[in-house]
């Protein structure tokens, strides 16, 4: 028994000593040895992103830099922008903590390794640049008006919550354009496969906080990861029977008959370009597909219909802003039934703010992780190999000392002007910073620009964004407080 009791205190000593080395960042507070901060992640999601923002604001005060250590194990916090890019580039593979949904995203460009990530990356860009979002615009205008009309049932209803309407919308966006699915198969989508992939990110949040079953001896034994399991494989046979029922449309029909004729409506999805490339280049397997494909919708509806959420939650609140907005529509657009157009998107600039101050203040993505795998030097620190560095994006954008004493206030017209705006080029960064940044930041700055055009045409909006809280659920997400009114426009 003594010989344990020794062993036991010079465990403590040694992790105690550990945590507090010079070579190492300040640590978060409330850090006990052995277990660090592990005991103060347990909680509900709500308390999970409050313990964030905190370590953000600690960070700050650190040179924007800390420590955030599970057991031993340190996860560095970097909040300084310049920091934020060297660790961005420099390590461009995910942490083991993104491989908890490695199972379900596999070699997508979330979840991939470098030396997958890269070629992969090359290959999809041309279906994400300018001409082929500008083809989408027909059909983000369908959906923007069928989400007008489904919203049309909530008038002078009183407060409801507007985010089963944008999940809907957004995924029947993505359905329709970069899969080109038909109805049938973008309601199943809609429906099933979402309901899924929400439970499986909770799945995911659940691991996160469990530290314990970062061990695979632990969550082998459990019952999340047998209930992840049958999630996937129920999603697997949705896109698995969509990908096969879309290879063979494709060879049923002309190839010329894919345009990127803008005035017709016609495109060519995401979808068909992955399939065209395996059949035509061995681009891609089947697997490959599908993995991407998950990604993408992962990817696009949860941070597209959030955003749009907290974006009429801010112009409920601001009636100024959101009548603002409706004057510029109205000169830019002049017809009020008139769809939005590439050269009319460019126009409303105050709408493009809006947008941007509402990513500023509510990213989606409040963080990203990096795998440090050999020595990383900062302006203070040189991070070491074998750890994990998480790039605090949100804090970024709430950091007063770029963004002047009003930083926690919503004010587009700070995008109007380049003396109000950071000098730092990497002071915004809502889809991520360096190399490995969102390839879909101009498809969802597309659908919410078109959405918010057709929706404040035609209803006044109200809201307090006072009363939103929020959690960390993958995506930052408002779960109280964030619904809103809505009156039709005179």
């Amino acid at each position: 028994m003594f010989a344990v009791l020794v062993c036991f205190v010079f465990l403590v000593i040694w992790s105690w000593m550990r945590m507090r080395r010079k070579s190492m960042p300040p640590v978060l507070p409330g850090a006990l040895p052995l277990i660090g901060n592990s005991h103060q992640l347990i909680g509900d999601r709500i308390h999970l992103w409050k313990f964030v923002q905190e370590g953000g604001k600690f960070c700050q005060q650190q040179d924007g830099v800390a420590a955030l250590m599970i057991g031993n194990y340190p996860f560095y916090l970097v909040t300084d922008p310049d920091d934020c890019l060297v660790v961005s580039n420099a390590s461009l593979n995910k942490p083991y903590v993104y491989k908890f949904g490695e199972k379900f995203l596999g070699n997508g460009l979330i979840t991939s390794d470098e030396t997958i990530w890269k070629p992969h990356r090359k290959l999809l860009n041309p279906t994400f640049n300018q001409q082929i979002m500008n083809t989408f615009l027909h059909e983000m205008n369908v959906q923007a008006r069928a989400l007008v009309t489904k919203l049309s049932a909530q008038v002078d209803k009183g407060p409801f919550d507007p985010r089963p309407y944008f999940v809907d919308f957004t995924l029947s966006t993505v359905s329709r354009t970069s899969l080109g699915l038909n109805a049938e198969d973008q309601t199943i989508i809609s429906n099933e496969y979402a309901n899924m992939i929400e439970e499986i990110f909770g799945i995911y949040c659940k691991i996160f906080q469990k530290v314990w079953l970062h061990l695979s001896c632990f969550y082998n034994l459990s019952t999340i990861k047998r209930r992840e399991e049958q999630l996937i494989k129920s999603l697997r046979k949705i896109l698995d029977n969509v990908i096969h029922k879309r290879r063979v449309e494709l060879k049923q029909i002309k190839h010329s008959d894919e345009t990127y004729d803008s005035s017709s409506g016609k495109f060519t999805p995401a979808l068909d370009h992955m399939l065209n490339m395996a059949d035509e280049q061995n681009a891609f397997t089947d697997q490959e597909i599908r993995e991407h494909i998950d990604s993408l919708i992962a990817a696009a509806y949860d941070t597209s219909s959030t955003t749009l959420t907290y974006a009429l939650n801010l112009l409920g609140s601001n009636p100024h802003v959101q009548d603002r907005v409706l004057k510029e529509i109205e000169e830019v657009l002049q017809d009020k039934n008139a769809d939005i157009t590439k050269d009319k998107l460019q126009n409303l600039v105050y709408l493009d703010a809006v947008v941007k101050e509402t990513l500023r203040l509510y990213s989606a993505i409040p963080f990203i992780g990096r795998k440090v795998e050999f020595p990383v030097k900062l302006k203070k620190y040189t991070l070491e190999p074998g750890t994990t560095c998480m790039l605090l994006l949100q804090s970024i954008h709430l950091d007063p000392k770029l963004w002047g004493p009003d930083v926690n206030e919503f004010k587009p017209e700070r995008w109007l002007n380049p003396d109000t705006l950071p000098k730092h080029p990497n002071a915004y960064v809502p889809f991520g910073v360096g190399r490995r940044y969102c390839i879909g930041r101009l498809y969802t700055t597309y659908v919410m620009k078109t959405a918010l055009a057709h929706m404040l045409r035609r209803f006044v909006i109200s809201g307090d964004i006072t009363k939103v809280v929020t959690q960390y659920d993958i995506v930052l997400k408002p779960v109280i407080g964030h619904h809103i009114s809505l009156k039709l426009r005179t």
